[in-house]
This record gives C-alpha cells, sequence and structure tokens, in this order.
C-alpha cells in the first residue's frame, strides 16, 4: 500500500505554488498526496491533480487580535480564551486528518494551530517554507532588516548581532503590547491555549528566538530553497533544504501574447528589461513612476511591466514608447528572454530569476524582502535599492546591472549551483527517511 502524505497549505500564491510543486515531485516518487487548504486553492490543486480537502481560511498574522475588541470587552477572560482559540477553526481538524490516514503531515509554517493540530496524531510533522529561515547569527540579519553581510557597518559580525537584538526585542515587546490592548485575545495566547487543550508539550518544542513570528518549532524543517543561495549560516540541526521548488505548469492567466512575444523576441536589439513587483504588495511612493522616468530617458532599453496591484494606478500613468503596462504574464518565459528583472523580492520571484539566470535589481518593500536584497548583493547576483531611491540613483543601477559581466558570470554559477541541488536524489532519500 503507497504512503500518503497530507499538506496543509495557507493558500497563499507564492507557498501555496511550491507547496504544489513539491507535492507533484513526491508524487512522482509513489507518494499519495492529499492537500488541505482553502476553497481559493480549488483550482491549482485541480490543475496539478491533487486530492483537496477544503479547510477554512487559516488565520496566519500573530499580530492581529483574533476577536473583535468591542466583543472582547464583554467576554470574561475565559470567555474570550474560548473565543480567541474558536477563531481558528481547526475543531475538525483533527477528524479530517484521522480520516485520511497520512503517513507524515506537511504544514505551513505560518500556520501555528494546524501544527499544534497535527502533532496529535502521532506520525511525523514537518513545517515547511519558501522563506529563508536562518537562525540568529553574525552571517544573517533577520529577514526583515536592511543588512548585507560583510558590507559597512550594518553587515559587520557586530552590526548584525545588533540587528537581531533590536528586532528581537522590537518582536517580543509587540507580542506583550499585543497580549495587553486585546485582553488575551491575540495569536500567540490563543496557540498556547489550544497546545494545552491537545496537551501538546509547546514549552519545550517552541523556539522563541528567531525571526518567525510569534515563535518557531523544533521539528522538522523543510525549505522549498536551493542552500547555494542562503547566506554562510548554519541552519538548525532539523532543517532541510530541497531545492527551489518552481511550477512551471501552473495554471495560464488570460494575457497580452503579442506583447510577450515581442519582448522575448531575440532580434528586439536592446536592453529588454523585465518589471514584475508580484500580485501580494503594492509597491512604495512613486518608485513606478521614476523607473517610467529612467525609461524615457533610455529609449534603447525596452521594458515590460506587470504592476501586480499597482496595476490600476500603473496603467493609468503615460507610458513612452518603449514600455509596455500589462497585468499579467507567463513570468517563467518572460526571465528566460529578460537581460534583467526588478523586483520587490519575494522568494517565488527570486527563485525564478535564478533559474533562469536573470540578474537582478531588487526594491524590497515588507516581510522577507530585505532578507532576499541581501542574499542577491552577497552573491554578487545583481543590486538592491530603495523605493526612496532618486532618479539618477535608479538610473544608475538598472545600467550597472545590465552592463556588469561579472553580475551575468555571478548569475550562471548560482543557477549550475542551485540545479545541481535538485539533479540528485535527495527529495526522495529525504521521503524515504521520513515515512519508510
Amino acid at each position: 500500500m503507497s504512503k500518503r502524505l497530507a499538506i496543509i497549505s495557507s493558500g497563499l500564491n507564492s507557498p501555496l505554488s511550491s507547496a504544489v510543486e513539491f507535492a507533484q515531485r513526491a508524487r512522482d516518487t509513489g507518494l499519495e498526496i492529499t492537500f488541505l487548504a482553502p476553497e481559493s486553492s480549488a483550482s491549482i490543486l485541480a490543475h496539478a491533480g491533487l486530492e483537496h480537502f477544503v479547510i477554512p481560511n487559516p488565520k496566519f498574522d500573530a499580530f492581529t487580535p483574533l476577536v473583535p475588541a468591542e466583543t472582547a470587552r464583554s467576554m470574561t477572560r475565559q470567555e474570550r480564551l474560548k473565543s480567541a482559540v474558536a477563531a481558528f477553526e481547526v475543531d475538525k481538524l483533527q477528524r479530517d486528518l484521522a480520516r485520511i490516514s497520512a503517513d507524515a503531515i506537511f504544514v505551513d509554517c505560518e500556520l501555528h494551530a494546524h501544527i499544534i493540530v497535527a502533532m496529535t496524531l502521532g506520525v511525523p510533522v514537518v513545517q515547511f517554507s519558501n522563506m529563508f529561515l536562518s537562525p540568529p547569527s553574525p552571517q544573517a540579519p533577520p529577514l526583515n532588516r536592511r543588512g548585507i553581510p560583510g558590507q559597512g557597518v550594518r553587515g559587520s559580525k557586530l552590526g548584525i548581532c545588533l540587528l537581531w537584538v533590536q528586532f528581537l526585542a522590537w518582536k517580543n515587546l509587540k507580542i506583550l503590547r499585543n497580549r495587553i490592548s486585546s485582553k488575551s485575545t491575540d495569536y500567540p495566547t490563543a496557540v498556547l491555549e489550544l497546545a494545552r487543550q491537545y496537551n501538546v508539550p509547546i514549552s519545550k518544542l517552541r523556539r522563541r528566538v528567531c525571526w518567525q513570528m510569534p515563535w518557531t518549532y523544533k521539528i522538522p524543517t523543510a525549505l522549498f530553497l536551493p542552500k547555494a543561495l542562503d547566506l554562510p549560516s548554519k541552519p538548525y540541526e532539523y532543517m532541510t533544504y530541497l531545492g527551489p521548488m518552481i511550477m512551471k505548469n501552473r495554471p495560464q492567466k488570460s494575457y497580452d501574447a503579442n506583447t510577450v512575444a515581442q519582448f522575448c523576441d531575440l532580434d528586439l536589439g536592446r536592453g529588454r528589461i523585465f518589471v514584475g513587483f508580484g500580485t501580494m504588495m503594492k509597491t512604495k511612493g512613486d518608485l513606478i513612476s521614476k523607473l517610467l522616468t529612467v525609461a524615457e530617458r533610455h529609449p534603447e532599453w525596452h521594458f515590460l511591466f506587470t504592476a501586480g496591484k499597482d496595476w490600476d494606478r500603473a496603467s493609468e500613468l503615460p507610458a513612452p514608447e518603449n514600455v509596455d503596462v500589462v497585468p499579467w504574464v507567463p513570468q517563467h518565459r518572460v526571465l528566460e528572454h529578460a537581460d534583467m528583472a526588478i523586483m520587490h523580492g519575494g522568494t517565488g520571484g527570486l527563485v525564478e530569476a535564478v533559474e533562469t539566470a536573470t540578474p537582478l535589481l531588487l526594491y524590497p518593500h515588507v516581510n522577507d524582502q530585505k532578507g532576499s536584497a541581501a542574499r542577491v548583493v552577497f552573491h554578487r547576483i545583481g543590486r538592491a535599492g530603495t523605493p526612496k531611491d532618486p532618479i539618477d540613483k535608479i538610473e544608475e543601477d538598472i545600467q550597472a546591472v545590465l552592463e556588469d559581466k561579472d553580475i551575468a558570470q555571478r548569475c550562471r554559477d548560482m543557477q549550475a549551483e542551485c540545479r545541481a541541488e535538485q539533479s540528485g536524489d535527495t527529495l526522495e532519500r529525504y521521503l524515504q527517511t521520513l515515512v519508510g
């Protein structure tokens, strides 16, 4: 009888795509796969031919109260705790997992309540992520703090240690303030109460000195990323890099095929610059308008913009003739032909650019994007700026990335290193060790 994996996903685009690619590769080794994910994931899971149990939309924002303030004020403490735990909507999860009868359960590392419930099933539980969850060290700054190892004061070993002290103090103070202001309906308190109800020894399992919010767990951790792209810091002993999980057979949206074909035309004869800011975040400030000004200065370059959540604003801005603005493109195909890419630095786009050896210019915004920028600059596969950079600085960085032969060679080297991580039987051996 075939072994089975259960995979619990938040449904967010980037980690979901990585998890689906992982599932497809695991299925190719002979394992059966069942996904537990929100209804919004149905299309991509059906496209991949994966079994799907629908679960309520998970709560994963560790800093948002689980009970509205006006409701919490009229409750006793026990009523507030009960309502906060109920907001996770995991009361049926244990039953569903028991019905699936998986030999191992993979859970998105941000779904703390689901990790707690999964731990009660008596099978291996693995938290997975497509973020670089490097432990605190003098070689790897927090993912949401600006610092390049080896560069300047912030990138010195002392500077990075101070960034960690600052970050951990900020995180713990924010957790404490949220607990007080929410009258104990905050996310961490509810997770602790859920663990108590399920008899999960969370005090022995959680690790609070980490980048993750509010903590991480001392359990097997699968990173859907290449080790070659990370910073030279030692991972936890229970962490495994499984290589980039890039879903190349993802469902295609309707797009402007003629515009994409023109951009990908090898005879275009000028620098092809792809600008992709993803679908999750809006850009800060007036970065898009500054990029359009740079484009106007350089008619010898050709820009293809996918503005993501900035589509309405970007499509209304006057664009020079060498700029095309579209809502969506088949990103992997476009990156294969681009001479460089300008992005925020989410790991989904980052690993695709590395896979296609495309030089990068990153403008990190939120979450783990500054960590991506640190890795891009450290490995010399591109540059990083800030959305506040003046037009002349943006122009200078684009010119440098386009013309720097060392960056182009480092991109090819990194591509080869990452492909080498995938060429062996790493995944098959990992799964064999996990489920036998």
